[in-house]
């Protein structure tokens, strides 16, 4: 059997920071605590590594890697945690082994290469849980080990989240193919803060990437959906390891301030790419009338669409903006019960991206109700559940069949967007001019307002009512007749009435933005703590006010994008054409926090210098809770 080659200092180190930790009472435990005494808190502590912590001439031939604990330990999330840099064609093996761990080599070792092999958090003690803290072993098959590192930070580019479980990979000289196709010279993962370090680095230049690796083979695949960032210029390292350098201490995860306090030198922003390959990625029938097409690319070229019995003209086309989301409405005197599309477009035909027509026939089967169907399936299977016997539903009148309209009026949202009017189905050349917006005077007396009619840029079916003069904590009514409107199907509307109250101001709190140094178009999102939804929304071209009114007392964040093309839009970035995704940045407050937590009825004003804020370095943050 092979000797465990005692560590030097850096065992030490790990050595008197879980020691560090006892109290006088506290004592080691290896199996289970004893009956009445006090619970296991002490995390293993390591004895021995093979090969020994940054031991040098270790032959390639190296088949396994062994660390042995004081107690019995457990691995977990092996495939998250553990991995070894530079990466070898074959990923190896973990498994337990008494009071120890074993990590099996598949591949011969590289020579005169360090490695480094890093555990993440997958160790803790076998009864309680005990962690283990971060550890990465290092070793080389030359002469010396290579000792420097790199840190640094990933962040998602829209959100500026951090994003745990990333693969940071260097290439040296890399072209357009490699990140694809040939492992990288090293490799590391992110933490939970998106914090990583590249250990045991040679004094060279580097291209730096970081992809999500969903299939775990350290190289990028933008079919398979993954994210990708890149840092814009090769980075030369320069700082050394050593014992107590903040960025490689043995941190546990409930050391907050530590780890805030570690050294980033580099932001690195994961995007998901548009694809480049155009094809037809799926199509479906989502009404009687209404075909949905859905391309694997961005702006595809159609050449023809013919559907037999119907003329290209009672064709009326919906698209989102990017074109790769398609709605048809067919708006002929009569539509067949199934539908044949004739489809030629431009596609996607081999590994080059070359574009070349392609006809398909597609067939749109008759349109079900899901949703109605799976109601009236649970309704039937509850009822046989409970033994009941299913009765004939009473006779009831039908009453003629209407067109579906949803009318959303938000209180605190009228100022900026009005009145939301929505049609289920496309509506025939809709004319607003029956429709009528009335306020209510004190005296129960109606005063009808004027407004003005905004269809949607882009979805047919949205309209929204802006009122000509609004009074705050005031009684709307928003009606519409009967009749009003004609969709696709000729199914004339009922009559609809939605009644509303507007707020007053000094019940609610205001923020205002002052955004000065405005360099280009921006994109302002007002969200909430969790950066997961968009309350309000403001496009500006240079210096602005943005006031955002009747906000509840709770907490808020305020995003910046960069809209470099003015289209309104957050666009992705490309790395091929290495191509950032636009920049995005959080309002922080002078303490750094990015979350403005307002009062009630409280009204904030904050200067913002956009040019410097575009500018900054994201600096760590506690993790966002995700709900």
């Amino acid at each position: 059997m092979k000797r465990l080659f005692h560590h030097g200092f850096m065992a030490a180190a790990i050595v008197l920071f879980a020691l560090s930790l006892l109290t006088p009472q506290s004592c080691a435990n290896t199996t289970a605590a004893p009956a009445g005494g006090p619970k296991d808190t002490i995390p293993p502590v390591l004895i021995a590594t093979l090969p020994d912590i940054n031991q040098t001439h270790v032959s390639t031939s190296l088949k396994k890697v062994e660390l042995r604990f004081n107690e019995y330990v457990k691995i977990t999330d092996a495939n998250k945690n553990i991995m070894l840099s530079p990466p070898p064609q074959k990923n190896p093996t973990v498994r337990t082994k008494g009071k120890g761990i074993v990590v099996e080599l598949e591949d011969e070792l590289k020579p005169n290469t360090t490695y480094s092999l890093y555990f993440g958090n997958s160790i803790q003690d076998n009864n309680e849980g005990n962690p283990f803290p971060v550890f990465a072993l290092g070793f080389s098959t030359g002469e010396q080990v290579d000792s420097l590192m790199y840190s640094g930070l990933v962040l998602d580019a829209s959100t500026l989240l951090p994003v745990e479980n990333t693969t940071v990979v260097l290439h040296i000289n890399p072209v357009d193919t490699t990140i694809s196709r040939t492992l990288p010279v090293a490799a590391t993962r992110t933490d939970a803060y998106g914090y990583f370090v590249l250990r045991n680095l040679k004094d060279t230049l580097y291209s730096l990437f970081a992809m999500t690796d969903q299939n775990n083979n350290y190289r990028y695949s933008q079919t398979e959906g993954e994210q990708i960032g890149f840092l814009d210029t090769l980075i030369r390292p320069h700082k050394r390891m050593f014992t107590y350098a903040p960025e490689i201490q043995p941190y546990y995860l409930t050391d907050t301030a530590g780890l805030l306090r570690r050294p980033v030198e580099g932001n690195v922003f994961l995007f998901k790419e548009v694809s480049a390959r155009q094809s037809l990625r799926d199509y479906k029938r989502i009404q009687p009338r209404a075909l949905e097409l859905k391309f694997g690319a961005p702006f595809p070229t159609i050449i023809s669409a013919q559907i037999p019995g119907i003329d290209s003209t009672q064709i009326i086309r919906q698209h989102n903006y990017y074109r790769d989301s398609l709605v048809w409405w067919l708006a002929a005197p009569s539509v067949p019960d199934t539908v044949l599309l004739h489809l030629t477009y431009m596609a996607t035909v081999d590994s080059l991206n070359k574009l070349l027509p392609r006809t398909d026939t597609l067939r749109f089967t008759p349109y079900v109700d899901e949703k109605a169907a799976n109601r009236e399936k649970d309704m039937a299977a509850t009822g046989r559940g409970r033994g009941e016997k299913q009765q004939a539903p009473p006779s009831v009148k039908p009453g003629r069949e209407v067109m579906s309209i949803n009318v959303s009026a938000v209180p605190e949202r009228i100022p900026d967007q009005g009145i939301v009017v929505r049609f289920k189905s496309l509506p025939i050349g809709p004319d607003f001019s029956l429709a009528q917006l009335v306020r209510i005077t004190a005296k129960e007396d109606t005063v009808t307002v004027p407004f003005t009619v905004e269809p949607d840029s882009l979805d047919l079916c949205l309209y929204r009512i802006i009122p000509a003069t609004y009074m705050e904590s005031t009684q709307y009514l928003f009606s519409i007749p009967s009749d009003a409107f004609r969709d696709v199907y000729g199914l004339p509307n009922d009559s609809l009435q939605t009644s509303f109250k507007t707020l007053l101001r000094d019940d609610f709190g205001a923020l205002n933005l002052q955004l000065e140094n405005v360099p280009n178009p921006l994109i302002v999102d007002l969200m909430n703590e969790g950066r997961n939804q968009v309350l309000r929304t403001s496009r500006i071209a240079s210096d602005s006010t943005i006031t955002y009114p009747y906000l509840k007392a709770g907490k808020y964040t305020v995003r910046i994008t960069e809209d470099m093309n003015g289209n309104g839009y957050w666009d992705t970035g490309n790395i091929m054409e290495r191509k950032q995704a636009e920049r995005v940045r959080m309002f922080r407050l002078p303490s750094g926090n990015p979350v403005i937590d307002l009062a009630e009825k409280m009204e904030l004003t904050q200067i913002i210098d956009i040019e410097q804020l575009l500018n900054q370095h994201v600096s760590l943050s506690v993790p966002v809770k995700r709900r």
